[in-house]
């Protein structure tokens, strides 16, 4: 890339970057820095979410994915991704909202208790650092490949293009650091901005230089003549043609491959606090409503261009035995060669969606490591300015520590993501559900985490196991399988929930209060009396106080005497988002 496409490369996000710092101003308080004070609206959550959920990582195992399973991936994000973001925006965070909870991981220690709090933080932490470690990855493919940075570098030490995605994450740990959520949110804006061209410009390139659908489906043919059904349809049955990045395994039926991915995208929103953190800081209830339908339109708008150029991609490139290089390949190949403005949009829609997403999560892990571990067990009565510097210095921490998951990315970053996502992340799905709809008892929560915890290990082993043959035998494949096993992490964790619930008895109405989608009784509705009440003088002096300073807001930012037309109402949008991506996935591309 030219010297001129550098400078716009690097003149868009150091924009991005010092409009962060200029946000940060005035961030004096736990509220603003976690909560933006609860004044984002609807826009800004919602494209605020939009561009956590996609970064730079995303760019490069989307394609890579899609490379390997076709068109089948694009339920995760048309299906599995919109379901998760309604549901939490309706049901999960409702609670947690009208209660001025900071954190999702403190509505665990209201609902089951202090231990499984803690548990959530850490699956948390491992999670998503592990997505931190795939933006970093992501970058360094795609920088690898549009410049000589790497070349006769020795070592990762010696590579100058892994020390400029660490200045690259260490200039988004700076700003998140000073402004927190405030300056997070409204450069997430700009970002998406940036990635949503970037992705355009490249899909029309790929497009034009592979002949639109119908060249793609030629390519496919002329290397195998099963791959064009396996490749360009959700529900495709055909067995995987023989290669090494294979496509589906016909021993699981296609709608569980639905399934699965709505499963794991619904933990996705449920778990990642990245996405709670901005939901909870909207101005009104009606504000997170719309910014889940917001941000379920853009990435569905954004998946069909992401996936479908993995499926390009194995159409022009049909022998590549690592996937995950598809995204920076196809960039070599079709992009460098034509006008330098061109490749330098694509590699600043990276680099942007890199930023926002080292902003995110490093801003939300910062957040739970603070509130729901230092703060409540470790320092519980320091000044609301100690807990700020704490959160500063948790933000370069995490991001720090992303970069020590980058030597287990080489088999693929999305295959290793999922393993975490079944072994931990779906348990803690399910218990949240549970606790969030039924009265399953205080103490189920610990114990159904544990048992889920446990059967996703048991898979695990059995992986280990088919490797190294430790042992002749194995479990079942039904078990083993990463698509049927995220239906047993949810069903042993559930079941344990229930059978501690039927031991121990149901939870009352005063334990419930407040921390359930229905109410009963004339128990406080909103539950902040009795929530506080049970846990006075347990957690701290900060955690309590910052408690109390959280703004009470109303149900919509319009005034008591709005008329309601249609346009305005939630649902209206939500049934329509819902149809076009059950219908896109179920029907267009099955």
């Amino acid at each position: 890339m030219t010297g001129a496409g550098w400078s716009l490369v690097i003149g868009i996000n150091a924009a991005i970057i010092l409009i962060g710092f200029w946000k940060a101003r005035g961030t004096t308080s736990s509220v603003d820095w976690f909560l933006a004070a609860k004044g984002l609206p609807w826009w800004m959550v919602g494209l605020s979410m939009f561009a956590t959920a996609v970064d730079s990582g995303d760019y490069v195992a989307i394609a890579g994915e899609a490379y390997r399973d076709g068109m089948s991936y694009i339920s995760a994000w048309w299906l599995g991704m919109t379901c998760g973001w309604m549901l939490v925006a309706y049901f999960v965070f409702m609670p947690m909202y009208r209660s001025g909870m900071f954190t999702n991981a403190e509505y665990l220690e209201y609902r089951f208790g202090p231990a499984t709090r803690v548990i959530s933080v850490f699956i948390q932490i491992q999670y998503r650092t592990n997505v931190l470690a795939n933006v970093a990855y992501s970058l360094y493919l795609t920088f690898s490949a549009v410049t000589s940075l790497s070349d006769g570098a020795t070592s990762a030490w010696t590579d100058p293009t892994w020390w400029l995605v660490g200045a690259i994450a260490f200039g988004a740990a700076a700003y998140t650091a000073s402004g927190g959520l405030k300056s997070v949110a409204f450069t997430d804006c700009l970002q998406s901005i940036v990635m949503v061209v970037a992705s355009i410009v490249l899909w029309c390139v790929v497009w034009n230089a592979v002949g639109g659908w119908s060249g793609t489906r030629e390519k496919l043919a002329a290397h195998d003549p099963r791959l064009p059904d396996a490749m360009l349809h959700v529900g495709s049955t055909l067995e995987a043609p023989e290669h090494p990045a294979a496509i589906h395994d016909s021993r699981v039926p296609p709608w569980l491959y639905v399934v699965g991915w709505i499963i794991i995208l619904t933990a996705y929103c449920v778990v990642n606090h990245s996405q709670s953190m901005r939901m909870l800081a909207a101005r009104s209830v009606w504000d997170i409503k719309m910014a889940a339908v917001l941000a379920s339109a853009v990435t569905m708008f954004m998946m069909w261009f992401n996936v479908s150029l993995g499926v390009m991609g194995r159409a022009a490139i049909p022998t590549l035995t690592q996937a995950d290089r598809i995204f920076p390949l196809l960039i070599e190949t079709y992009l460098q060669p034509l006008h330098w403005s061109l490749l330098a949009i694509v590699v600043a829609g990276l680099l942007a969606g890199g930023i926002s997403t080292f902003d995110s999560i490093g801003s939300a892990l910062a957040a739970v490591i603070t509130r729901d571990l230092y703060a409540r067990f470790i320092n519980r009565n320091a000044t609301d300015h100690h807990y700020l510097t704490v959160s500063r210095i948790a933000t370069f921490a995490v991001i720090g520590l992303s970069f020590f998951y980058i030597p287990f990315l080489g088999g693929g970053m999305v295959k290793l993501y999922l393993q975490l996502v079944g072994m931990a992340v779906i348990p803690l799905m399910t218990v949240y559900l549970v606790g969030i709809s039924t009265r399953a008892h205080r103490l189920s929560g610990g114990v159904g985490l544990t048992v889920g915890i446990l059967v996703g290990l048991s898979r695990m082993f059995d992986s280990l196991n088919q490797e190294y043959g430790w042992f002749d035998v194995g479990l079942p494949f039904v078990w083993t399988n990463q698509w049927w096993g995220y239906l047993w992490s949810i069903g042993g964790t559930a079941l344990a929930m229930a059978v501690v619930t039927l031991i121990s008895g149901r939870a009352t109405d005063a334990e419930l209060a407040g921390l359930v989608t229905w109410t009963s009784g004339d128990v406080d509705p909103d539950g902040v009396a009795p929530r506080r009440a049970a846990l006075a003088g347990t957690q701290g002096t900060w955690l309590e106080e910052s408690l109390g300073g959280v703004p009470e807001k109303p149900a919509h930012p319009f005034g008591n005497d709005v008329i309601w037309t249609w346009y305005r109402r939630p649902q209206f949008w939500t049934v329509i988002v819902l149809a076009i991506a059950a219908i896109l996935n179920l029907v267009v591309f099955w």
